[in-house]
């Protein structure tokens, strides 16, 4: 028989377990804020990144099969997460130690995707609008240099790298050996420092000088059009009685210092490039920005193929660079005996095998079954395809290649929105 002290002692202890339990339920249903971020944001991270790594192996595949790509973008992640608990209660023990807590706790997390076609304006600007040599600007040095050069550019200075191998319909693909050979000169320079990427600034033109008596206010600019001007990136330069209007605009430049100017692999660099030698920076640019005089060109007036001081590069679009690297793709011997895939041919009209034109930069495995040491695989025409695991270089290309398209892309609403409610 309990003593009153016994029952004393009891009753604290049970009713602490109460208060317990009315804390827990109300943390588990009322402040799961901070601990949802922490169980959901990175598993949610990490699967985006991945799917969207997913979906642009897929569209280089497709377009080894001569299909078009497609993107359905993720705009936005909405997730509702919620607990409850049910059947909750306590009854003392017959031990003074401790009660017996039971019930059911129930935790619930119901995202909502947002999926976005990309499609029309936005399709086009991110996969047929040519991108230029100022992209170097935006990427970092070193070996994503050497893969823009290599994926992303068609010709520097009359040296093809193999231009028709963007078409996804071409059956005649031209060698790239000295192309490839030009670019790891390059690279053996920018990895010991003989050749340096930077950027510069100059002061273009945007309209001819204007007679200052002719402005008015007495000869000077007004202070509203200064003003104008600068929000547009625009100033005017005054150089004795003419105003100009000029922009300064970025470009990229590549310096070699002056102690390696004459090292064997820079001298071959000049040769192969044709550029003028002794110089220790010559400017880049895209093709699409130079000003041809016809009249000249056709009468012959100027002598073409005179060394220059400007490496001057064709730049592909989106949807070119998708096709070049896509004849890096492995292919079933059966889909290549069935026709299913197209097969390739060298100018002199023997066979060809394109994977050797993005050798050491871009290749994609296939077998019959899913691979065990690669998470980036796709499942297409009853095949795997798949990025080796140790095959670092071809992962960085895809992501170089998905994050310039992505830029080129334009952000906003472009299509209707499919949302898709999980429980």
């Amino acid at each position: 028989m309990k003593t009153p002290r016994d029952n004393r002692v009891g009753q604290p202890r049970c009713f602490g377990l109460v208060v317990g339990m009315i804390a827990c339920s109300t943390v588990a249903t009322g402040c799961l804020g901070s601990w949802a971020i922490r169980g959901t944001r990175l598993q949610y991270n990490q699967s985006y990144s991945h799917t969207a790594s997913q979906e642009m192996l897929l569209n280089i595949v497709r377009m080894r099969y001569g299909e078009i790509p497609g993107f359905l973008d993720l705009p936005t992640v909405t997730t509702l997460t919620e607990a409850s608990t049910g059947g909750v209660g306590a009854q003392p023990s017959d031990t003074p130690l401790q009660g017996t807590f039971g019930g059911v706790f129930t935790l619930k997390d119901e995202p909502t995707l947002s999926y976005q076609p990309r499609t029309g304006d936005n399709l086009a600007k991110s996969l047929t609008k040519a991108f230029t040599a100022e992209l170097l600007i935006d990427i970092a040095p070193g070996n994503d240099t050497r893969t823009f050069l290599r994926a992303f550019v068609d010709s520097i200075n009359g040296v093809r790298n193999s231009p028709t191998a963007t078409s996804p319909g071409s059956g005649i693909i031209e060698p790239n050996d000295e192309y490839r050979y030009a670019i790891d000169l390059v690279d053996g320079l920018q990895s010991r420092g003989a050749l340096r990427a930077r950027v510069a600034k100059r002061d273009v033109e945007a309209h001819g000088g204007v007679p200052a008596k002719d402005l008015p206010g007495g000869g000077k600019v007004p202070g509203a059009g200064i003003v104008a001007a600068a929000k547009k990136g625009y100033f005017y330069e005054v150089s004795g009685d003419e105003v100009t209007l000029l922009k300064e605009s970025r470009l990229m430049a590549l310096k070699i210092p002056p102690e390696h100017l004459d090292e064997a692999d820079f001298q071959e660099l000049v040769r192969v490039f044709h550029l003028e030698p002794g110089r220790s920076v010559y400017t880049v640019k895209s093709q699409e920005n130079d000003e041809v005089d016809y009249l000249v060109e056709s009468t012959g007036a100027t002598p073409l193929g005179e060394p220059t001081d400007t490496l001057t590069m064709n730049v592909r679009s989106g949807y070119q660079v998708l096709a070049f690297l896509s004849k890096g793709v492995d292919v079933p011997e059966s889909h290549l005996r069935r026709g299913t895939v197209g097969i390739f041919k060298a100018p002199d009209g023997r066979p060809f095998d394109a994977r050797q034109i993005t050798q050491g930069l871009f290749k994609v495995c296939v077998q019959k079954h899913r691979p065990l040491r690669s998470e980036l695989a796709v499942y297409y025409r009853g095949h795997w395809f798949y990025i080796a695991e140790d095959d670092v270089q071809s992962r960085s290309t895809l992501n170089l290649v998905k994050f310039a398209i992505d830029l080129q892309s334009q952000s906003g609403n472009a299509g209707p929105v499919l949302t898709l409610p999980l429980n």
